[in-house]
């Protein structure tokens, strides 16, 4: 990422440059804007330190402290480098251990830095993309120092020597395919936020490609290795997102495209073009949406005769107007007065640069290169805490990292929930109509004992995108619960047709009490049933609040009539004689008399059993008051209230984490705000579409809290 700029000097423009006032008034931060820090492995720039080699713990505390730092700086993303060559900073079947984590390259570090910095940076709300050099295969010219099983030894014609170091030939077909598996393992295993890509794709004009352009190319050569480089971007960003719908992908490009004296679309600058350089062809990634986000390298100081850092913001921000793709500013803070940089110090106008990039709506945020400059250097360090005070809290309170689960429609929904919560796979999968709350109520708990997602048929049909999904699990055994009319024969039968010996289960009743006794025994069948939760079938909504916690001890939930509960639930409930039985909801949804048929049945006093308030908001916060104990959790899954499918198919991922699913709806009540209030979470997901923003935030705002070690 860091380098020295080399400007090109044939042609220099008068360049006009922006005309800023004196003073800039300071734009208040965004609680979503991105400030993130790009943590650099290669040579041991960031982390970890040489010192550390083969010493684990040593590693782990280097990075916490760090982390810490930053996250006091404001930082809110860690992009961090797992590949910094041919290599991997995580359990890898493609590419061996990185060199810079023991010093040789193919030694285990004796534990998974990945899973570690994922876990320590999301407990402080942080996020990590994970950063790739998706060509650099040796930082050294003698390949000798790098491990046997890596590619670079094992396919000898895909790399080429360019200037004592080894990349890839990215107009070799077989690379890409590298790349593409490269990125995908890490998608697939951990739970990163982001894919990051770097500058660096072709390393030079004169890279040795002419045999490969021989076997592979035609037309113009500057123009098939662009394309080269739009293909792997677009496998990649497709990889990614066949895995992984909500993981971001971005790259961050050096800041000039091209120069306006070379193309009307250019910028007013006369510096290296990325275009020609390094054949990146960021603007045409912008405008065919190949990327999620990118992220120019703008390294120069405000005013530069060449490369002047307020005419670039503004032009990147002319181009991704009215895209879907983010921008954030790469920000060079490493330069601060070295010589080396001919005393050009953007280290000390870095406050300066950021409260410019808050006038432009298009620019979301920066990303500082490198971490190493915020916490070494006092006045950057400094500068950011004081650009970042009013969104980062002091002390141990902090806000929680925030994710989001949403489709186009219900049944995408739970699809995204599916690809987070499941990302290597399930056996087993649980489908249930999308408009049939009381199948869906039930399956909650039924889920968890699988440890299985729940999908949807929705609209009337099981949609081609959840047979896939189905197939991206690698599902042996689908259980539908409800009938013929909640599941269509022919759905049943086009599963059938495109997943070959899959086994097909369903359980359905008559009525929801039967349906709801069939779950129980099933369940019975798997697992210790120490808890009933019983609610009515005229108040399905009442009961979403405990369908996670419900999930998370494995215990059903029996469905009854408002006045009665059926002689054959009732009969159940003697023969299993479980310790604990709760009632959901209120007396105008579940009458007195409920309560007295099963007091009689039991020979217990269950008057102090219901739990509910005056509305399904209510009885939500009274749920999580009375069953989790525990002020702190590591998720909190919002859905909107209205939208109560939304809080079925999440509560099967919730109980992974023995999480509360909190219903949001038009506002906040005294009482939401009372339990909510003491509360903190690491993490919040936001469930679904329609969430009214204003409750978001306000509720988002009380799980601001103390964050804790496993």
């Amino acid at each position: 990422m860091k380098k020295i700029i080399t400007l090109v000097t044939a042609t220099v423009l008068a360049i006009g440059t922006l005309i800023l006032p004196n003073s800039y008034n300071s734009v208040k931060a965004d609680d979503n804007e991105m400030r993130a820090a790009w943590i650099s492995t290669v040579y041991n720039i960031d982390w970890p330190s040489k010192g550390s080699y083969g010493n684990p713990e040593a590693q782990k505390r280097e990075y916490v402290a760090l982390l810490d730092k930053l996250k006091e700086a404001g930082i809110n993303t860690a992009v961090v480098q797992v590949r910094p060559e041919s290599d991997a900073i995580y359990k890898s079947e493609i590419n061996p251990w990185s060199r810079f984590l023991t010093g040789t390259q193919g030694k285990s570090p004796g534990y998974d830095p990945l899973q570690f910095i994922i876990q320590e940076s999301h407990k402080r709300g942080i996020k990590v993309h994970a950063w790739f050099n998706p060509y650099r295969a040796s930082v050294y010219s003698d390949k000798s120092s790098s491990d046997k099983n890596n590619a670079l030894n094992k396919y000898s014609g895909w790399a080429k020597l360019y200037n004592n170091k080894w990349y890839y030939d990215p107009g070799n077909p077989e690379v890409v395919k590298y790349i593409v598996a490269t990125v995908s393992e890490v998608v697939k295993n951990y739970d990163i936020d982001g894919v990051h890509f770097d500058d660096y794709f072709y390393p030079g004009a004169n890279f040795p490609d002419d045999d490969t352009f021989k076997k592979y190319g035609s037309g113009s050569k500057d123009n098939w290795r662009r394309n080269n480089v739009n293909n792997m971007i677009k496998q990649v960003k497709d990889s990614i997102k066949s895995i992984k719908s909500d993981v971001d992908f971005g790259v961050s490009p050096a800041g000039i495209w091209r120069n306006v004296s070379n193309d009307p679309n250019g910028s007013n600058t006369s510096g290296g073009e990325s275009y020609v350089k390094q054949y990146a062809d960021t603007r045409y990634w912008i405008k065919n949406n190949l990327v999620d986000y990118v992220v120019p390298q703008v390294y120069w100081k405000i005013g530069h005769s060449k490369a002047d850092y307020a005419t670039l913001v503004k032009w990147w921000a002319e181009q991704v107007k009215g895209t879907n793709v983010d921008l954030y500013i790469g920000q060079g803070i490493y330069k601060h007065g070295q010589s080396e940089y001919n005393g050009e110090n953007v280290a000390v106008e870095i406050k300066k640069q950021i409260e410019l990039n808050r006038k432009y709506p298009e620019i979301k945020g920066s990303m500082f290169f490198s971490a190493r400059d915020i916490v070494n250097i006092n006045q950057v360090f400094n500068d950011l805490k004081s650009l970042y005070e009013n969104t980062v809290n002091t002390g141990d309170r902090i806000k929680p990292y925030q994710s989001e689960l949403m489709g186009q429609d219900r049944a995408e929904t739970a699809i995204k929930i599916s690809q987070r919560g499941w990302t290597n796979g399930s056996k087993t999968a649980i489908l249930v109509n999308g408009n049939e709350l009381v199948s869906s109520v039930v399956s909650s708990p039924l889920a968890a004992s699988y440890d299985a997602p729940i999908l949807l048929s929705f609209a009337g049909k099981v949609s081609d995108a959840t047979i896939n999904e189905m197939k991206r699990l690698g599902v042996e055994n689908l259980i539908i619960l409800g009938n013929d009319n909640s599941i269509m024969r022919s759905d049943i039968e086009n599963i059938e047709k495109k997943i070959p010996n899959i086994f097909i289960d369903r359980i359905y009743g008559i009525n929801a009490q039967e349906q709801s006794k069939k779950v129980a025994d099933r369940m019975d069948s798997k697992n210790v049933i120490d808890t009933i939760y019983i609610a009515s079938e005229d108040a399905m909504v009442d009961v979403l609040s405990i369908a996670s916690k419900a999930g998370y001890q494995k215990n059903p939930i029996l469905i009854s009539s408002k006045n009665g509960m059926s002689e054959d639930n009732l009969e159940w409930l003697k023969n299993k004689n479980v310790e604990n039985i709760y009632f959901i909801g209120g007396p105008d949804v579940l009458s007195d008399n409920v309560i007295t048929q099963v007091e009689k049945a039991l020979n217990k006093d269950l008057k102090n059993k219901r739990i509910n308030g005056k509305d399904r908001i209510e009885t939500n916060s009274k749920v999580i008051e009375t069953f989790y104990k525990d002020t702190f959790s590591w998720k909190a899954f919002l859905t909107r209230s209205s939208a109560p499918i939304d809080a079925i198919t999440v509560s099967a991922f919730a109980q992974r984490s023995d999480s509360p699913v909190i219903l949001a709806g038009n506002s906040v009540g005294e009482y939401q705000s009372s339990v909510l209030n003491p509360r903190s979470a690491s993490l919040v997901y936001k469930i679904g579409g329609g969430i009214n923003e204003n409750t978001y935030k306000k509720i988002y705002s009380l799980l601001e809290g103390e964050m804790r070690d496993n």
